[in-house]
């Protein structure tokens, strides 16, 4: 225990530090929260480099490298006048829930395996031997990546054959996050109103019994969660509230989902445009799309091409060559989007792409309509009845509809874009793969909804705070008049 310990605490106390040059935009409390999943983010960058490398994991090489890597950030922070006291405060703070979170996970089992969890402990295993890469299963390179195996090889640490604290690490700090996202959300709000908006979202939340699940499921879920709750948080923060600083750790939770998840790239490209439309400046636009570039041109330039199954066709739904133009293209368009001319040109790109994803789809669709019948039934069972999610998604629809009809301010396409474009990715999945979503818990269409559920509550969250700003500057109006 004593071993896993120090390496939760290692994750927390790395990420603290090297959020402390973003210490002026990004409050300690948030950066609280984001020291795990950003800590983990500089293992998996470290782990990426050594394999390219040296062709092998040394997990506890790569967590020094994480570690030298955020020292950097405290020089810097120095430099600037920080860190503060109360930094150091909150910083302490992380390392104890890290450590507190380790303990109380290795004391009382609730980890939860499948047979997936078996694939990605086999190339946890992979990994570590000579000549990883030769190793690993090749059609797993693309469908379970490396990061999820990389963390677990961590695992030949503690003696055991999986790190039972990484998924609970960060259902924790993305429930820490989303609650101080939500009181970010609500400040203007009278003090009754707002406590009673922030907790019927947690509690929402909460008691989504799949996100609960993932929390102790080895698997990618929770982790797809917190980095695209990070990402579409952090990108309009940066844009719409003027924090450019928290393009950092939205540019990295984009660039550690580019190795997690096969259909990553697609949902990185899809916030990288809603970003390249917006009113982004130079320091955002780098911040964003400089994490996700430098992955990909590794991971998908340098690894995948050459290891992976079907990563020499040159076709946009080769799963490789797909995946760079899409990430590649998007970042070309945030980069346009930065300059006099180009933004003109780049303003209406992100309807412009979902209205491709739309025709892509409908042709899809068109080609196979028996998988497209046969998912729309499994998911009107899975979100109903068979997906355990019990009524969340069946109340969270019907509110989204809502409030995507009220939020129409072009900042607000940075929440919108990301959710319209992972619904209609949702249903053009099954279509590319060649397979319907089935029915059952255990689907990946069903457990996928799992990554953007957070998004969508706080995206409520946020349109019902602005609801009530609207209705209170109303109130206001006739006694202003008078």
């Amino acid at each position: 225990m004593n071993a896993e310990i120090l390496i939760g605490a290692l994750f927390a106390a790395s990420g603290f530090a090297a959020l402390s040059p973003v210490g002026r935009a990004v409050p300690a409390a948030a950066r609280m929260w984001l020291s795990i999943p950003i800590g983990v983010s500089l293992y998996l960058v470290a782990a990426l480099v050594l394999i390219v490398i040296t062709g092998t994991l040394d997990p506890p090489v790569a967590l020094g490298l994480a570690v030298a890597m955020a020292g950097v950030g405290p020089v810097v922070a120095r430099l600037r006048g920080g860190p503060t006291r109360w930094d150091l405060k909150q910083g302490a703070w992380a390392v104890g829930i890290a450590i507190a979170t380790v303990v109380i996970v290795r004391l009382v089992h609730l980890t939860r395996l499948t047979p997936d969890s078996l694939r990605y402990l086999l190339g946890a295993t992979d990994l570590a031997l000579p000549d990883a890469l030769e190793e690993f299963n090749r059609a797993d390179l693309i469908n379970r990546q490396i990061g999820l195996p990389s963390l677990h090889a961590l695992a030949e640490l503690v003696d055991r054959r999986y790190m039972a604290s990484v998924a609970p690490l960060f259902g924790v700090s993305g429930l820490g996050l989303f609650v101080w996202l939500s009181r970010q959300f609500t400040m203007h709000m009278e003090t009754r109103r707002r406590r009673w908006l922030v907790v019927s979202a947690l509690l929402f939340l909460g008691a989504s019994n799949r996100l609960v699940y993932d929390s102790f499921y080895i698997n990618t879920h929770i982790q797809m969660a917190v980095y695209l709750l990070i990402s579409v948080s952090g990108a309009w923060l940066a844009v719409a509230r003027g924090q450019t600083g928290w393009a950092l750790p939205a540019g990295v939770a984009l660039g550690s989902t580019l190795l997690l998840r096969p259909e990553a790239p697609i949902m990185v490209a899809v916030i990288l445009v809603s970003v390249a439309a917006s009113k982004a400046g130079w320091p955002v636009r780098i911040g964003l799309a400089l994490p996700p570039t430098v992955v990909t041109s590794i991971w998908y330039g340098l690894v995948l091409w050459n290891h992976a199954r079907g990563g020499d066709e040159v076709s946009v739904t080769a799963p490789v060559f797909g995946s760079l133009v899409a990430v590649v293209g998007a970042v070309l368009l945030v980069i346009v989007g930065g300059t006099k001319r180009g933004k003109s040109i780049v303003g209406p790109t992100d309807w412009l792409m979902l209205a491709g994803l739309v025709v892509l789809l409908v042709t899809y669709g068109a080609a196979s309509p028996d998988f497209v019948v046969r998912s729309a039934q499994a998911a009107f069972h899975n979100l109903t009845r068979d997906g355990l999610w019990l009524l969340t998604w069946v109340a969270a629809l019907p509110l989204l509809a809502l409030a995507l009809i009220i939020r129409r301010g072009r900042d607000s396409r940075l929440w919108t874009v990301p959710i319209l474009g992972f619904g209609i990715l949702w249903w053009l999945l099954p279509l590319i793969r060649g397979g319907a979503y089935r029915v059952g818990s255990g689907d990946s269409g069903n457990r996928i909804l799992a990554h953007i559920l957070p998004v969508v509550v706080a995206f409520l969250v946020l349109a019902g705070s602005e609801v009530s700003a609207a209705r209170t500057a109303e109130a206001a109006l006739p006694a202003r008049a008078e």
